[in-house]
């Protein structure tokens, strides 16, 4: 993968933990308002999705059954570990999960990337509650899969008229069924965005460098300096951002490979392994300082800092002792089946 791109992928990651630290230091009394814009780290996810499903199945014909596989190799072993391990701990010692109740429905639904009402948050979440974003991918996985058995010059815009035509859907047909919304929704074009980014980067022509920088700078001041935003205009003031952040990214590219920096780059190879257990992480680091005698603000910030590095630790250990050896295991190809002579 590109430097660039593995340096948005940590960053991205960081952003949804910070985020998500939120919860632990309300629980400590924090009453302040916690920056909402952190969650905006899964736009920069969804455009980076769209333009590597570009990029890495461009030209390829009759690739559909080996893209689903890669991809449900790369995706699901894990996240299924860490939901067990999620339904474990709500089953053998529910007084550590405070946000969780098990529910038949809920807990298929979850093991299967479908989406369904969380039974205690009330919104369209699995049991791994970062997990919803990947209810999206696997919906775009399945959708660029079929669409790759079109010809490559209808492919992109053959995936984005569809999303696009779900996302009126939903706008002029709000559904209260959770399914529907989910499937309806415009954040589903933020993929659309990295498609396009992925067809300029392999077909159009390069840009100065100093561009790079200037949508590097605007997009991200744009995602952090904006609240809480409405699913419906989510697309557009954090989508748009994000696609400006990896459209920055890869104009540098395009002039120059961006140079290697070997922590960042491990910290993007281990993005989705810290993705998928920060929650745990935080909730337990959360855990702990309920119990540390300490005063706020020093618990606040104790808690803050130890809460992401144990997160990275977590993410780090998770990715090189699981995801990264059982994703070598599983992409291992069979040897070809020898046939006897005569």
């Amino acid at each position: 993968m590109l430097e660039s791109l593995q340096y948005l992928r940590a960053t991205a990651s960081l952003m949804v933990v910070v985020f998500h630290l939120g919860a632990p230091l309300e629980r400590l009394g924090l009453q302040a308002p916690w920056p909402q814009s952190g969650a905006s780290g899964v736009d920069i996810f969804f455009v980076l999705s769209g333009f590597l499903m570009l990029t890495t199945t461009y030209g390829r014909d009759g690739y559909t059954a080996s893209f689903y596989y890669k991809r449900l190799v790369r995706i699901a072993p894990l996240y299924w570990i860490v939901t067990t391990a999620s339904l474990a701990l709500l089953l053998l010692a529910p007084q550590l999960v405070k946000s969780g109740r098990a529910e038949t429905w809920h807990i298929i639904a979850s093991y299967l990337f479908l989406p369904a009402r969380h039974p205690v948050l009330g919104s369209v979440e699995p049991l791994v509650v970062p997990g919803w974003t990947l209810n999206y991918e696997m919906f775009f996985y399945l959708l660029w899969g079929i669409v790759l058995q079109l010809p490559q010059a209808l492919r992109v815009p053959a995936i984005c008229t569809l999303l696009a035509a779900l996302g009126l859907v939903g706008l002029i047909l709000p559904h209260e069924s959770a399914f529907v919304a989910f499937y309806t929704s415009t954040i589903m074009l933020e993929f659309c965005f990295g498609l396009l980014l992925g067809l300029w980067f392999l077909k159009g022509p390069a840009i100065s460098r100093a561009w790079g920088y200037v949508f590097i700078v605007a997009g991200f001041v744009s995602l952090l300096t904006q609240g809480d935003v409405s699913p419906e205009l989510r697309v557009i003031r954090w989508g748009i951002p994000a696609a400006l952040v990896v459209g920055g990214a890869l104009v540098l590219e395009k002039a120059r490979p961006v140079r290697r920096i070997a922590p960042l780059a491990l910290l993007g190879d281990a993005s989705y392994s810290l993705y998928l257990v920060h929650g745990m992480v935080l909730s337990a680091v959360g855990q702990v300082f309920l119990r540390v005698p300490l005063a706020p603000p020093v618990s606040y910030l104790a808690c803050g800092i130890v809460g992401v590095g144990a997160a990275i630790v977590a993410g780090l250990l998770v990715h090189l002792w699981i995801e990264k050896p059982l994703f070598t295991l599983m992409s291992r190809k069979r040897p070809a089946r020898q046939t006897a002579t005569p």
